[in-house]
């Protein structure tokens, strides 16, 4: 559809727009043909409504010339022939209405009137068309960089869809298997432990599949995940696990990424807590700050003598995840105090709509 004329509004505006060109016309007939301003207005009035449409029809014959598709010079023929045809169009429908207006005043003043301003009506028509051909080729140029963006940021989702895909194939495996070997001695020894890691482990791999497609999720929606996470290596590490949560209850439904907090979680835990002999607290606050709120997650942390395989991977996606989606309204800071590793997250509460 013609970009002017997608809504009423639009073309009211283009219309406004048009005015100056119909008050110029009008002058000039006053001034170099000695018309009267109510003849001018009669005259002209309609003729330059007819120009409005003629104008707004080159949209079409631009898209048709596209400078991406069409050698200059080309182009340049086209738009000469087609300004030579449609001005004579124009000009064939003015000769008319002045034999009409003849017709209505019982005159031939229209007729002769007409014979003086053809140079005019011509010079007139030929300055519209091009300014016209001028504007439409710029809603060109901006059309096809707007798709450009889209399409930019449209690969970049998908990217962020895949590396969320790889992100949930590196957690899983690793996570089933500590699962696995802690369900062998619970069977054993306590069948209500058992059935406990069974039920959340089901929730835990259940919400990867459920929520994993979605777009957005609340952030009760991710800490149910992670407590169903954060139970079942409880069991696992014992009292080397304590667990400290400082959450603003009106945040709980903010929308958010989904699977936002487990890599955090499950990089605290493996990278952090798992690797000190004593163990340690993990903290996970979420607080709002402005029109943001604020996700801290602290964890104890010994330099191993040898890096660990994947460490800082999931941070790395997180964040590609997080300047995807968010650009500048969304943020993830690391940094580490002495033996102390800390995360922090920051995410707008409202999320902007996306055209």
């Amino acid at each position: 559809m013609h970009p002017f004329l997608r809504t009423p509004k639009q073309f009211l505006i283009t219309g406004l727009l048009w005015s100056p060109p119909c008050f110029w016309v009008i002058f000039l007939l006053n001034s170099l043909v000695e018309v009267s301003w109510w003849d001018a207005c009669i005259w002209a009035g309609p003729a330059m409504i007819v120009e409005f449409f003629i104008c707004l029809s080159t949209w079409y014959i631009c898209r048709m010339t596209s400078l991406y598709h069409w050698y200059l010079v080309k182009t340049i023929w086209a738009h000469i022939i087609s300004a030579a045809l449609l001005n004579s169009f124009w000009l064939l429908l003015i000769m008319l209405y002045s034999e009409v207006l003849n017709l209505i005043f019982k005159t031939d003043t229209w007729r002769e009137r007409f014979v003086e301003v053809v140079p005019l009506f011509f010079a007139v028509g030929v300055s519209l068309y091009f300014i016209a051909i001028l504007a439409h080729y710029l809603v060109l140029a901006v059309e096809k960089n707007r798709r450009a963006e889209q399409e930019v940021f449209k690969q970049k989702l998908l990217a962020g869809q895949a590396e969320l895909k790889a992100l949930k194939a590196t957690v899983h495996p690793h996570f089933l298997f500590n699962c696995l070997n802690l369900l062998g001695p619970l069977v054993r020894t306590s069948t209500t432990k058992a059935q406990q890691v069974i039920s959340q482990l089901a929730d835990f791999l259940l919400y990867s599949l459920k929520y994993g497609k979605e777009t957005l999720v609340t952030v009760r929606d991710e800490l149910d995940h992670i407590n169903n996470y954060l139970g079942i290596e409880s069991l696992r590490l014992g009292d080397r696990l304590k667990l400290h949560f400082d959450i603003d209850e009106e945040l709980l439904g903010t929308p958010v990424l989904p699977l936002t907090l487990l890599p955090l979680v499950e990089n605290a835990i493996k990278h952090g807590i798992g690797q000190c002999i004593a163990g340690g607290t993990l903290t996970i606050s979420i607080k709002k700050v402005g029109n943001h709120f604020r996700v801290v997650i602290t964890n104890p942390y010994d330099e191993p003598f040898r890096p660990v395989p994947g460490e800082g991977l999931g941070l790395d996606t997180l964040k590609q995840r997080i300047s995807t989606f968010y650009h500048h309204h969304g943020q993830l800071l690391t940094r580490k105090n002495g033996k102390t590793f800390e995360v922090e997250l920051y995410f707008p509460q409202k999320i902007e709509k996306r055209g």
